[in-house]
């Protein structure tokens, strides 16, 4: 398996066209496709920001769920 990465523009009809090297004519192949939006708004890349600063801060002191109480009256579905 071989990673190509390109930065291409879909057109307006949703359709997009990739060149691929010369190597892969006539050829079966199985393609998998991500898209990623070149560009970001600034609350996109702050999220990313902070995802990326506080992924594992809780790593060595995890959350615990204490002890829940019996229930002992379930309200009906309506």
């Amino acid at each position: 398996m071989k990673t190509l990465q390109f930065a291409a523009h879909i057109e307006n009809n949703a359709q997009l066209h990739l060149s691929l090297p010369a190597e892969y004519a006539n050829q079966d192949v199985e393609l998998v496709v991500i898209i990623q939006r070149l560009k970001q708004t600034i609350e996109q890349q702050n999220w990313l920001a902070f995802i990326n600063q506080s992924y594992g801060c809780l790593v060595d002191d995890p959350l615990e769920r204490p002890e829940q109480p019996a229930l002992n009256e379930i309200d009906p579905l309506l």
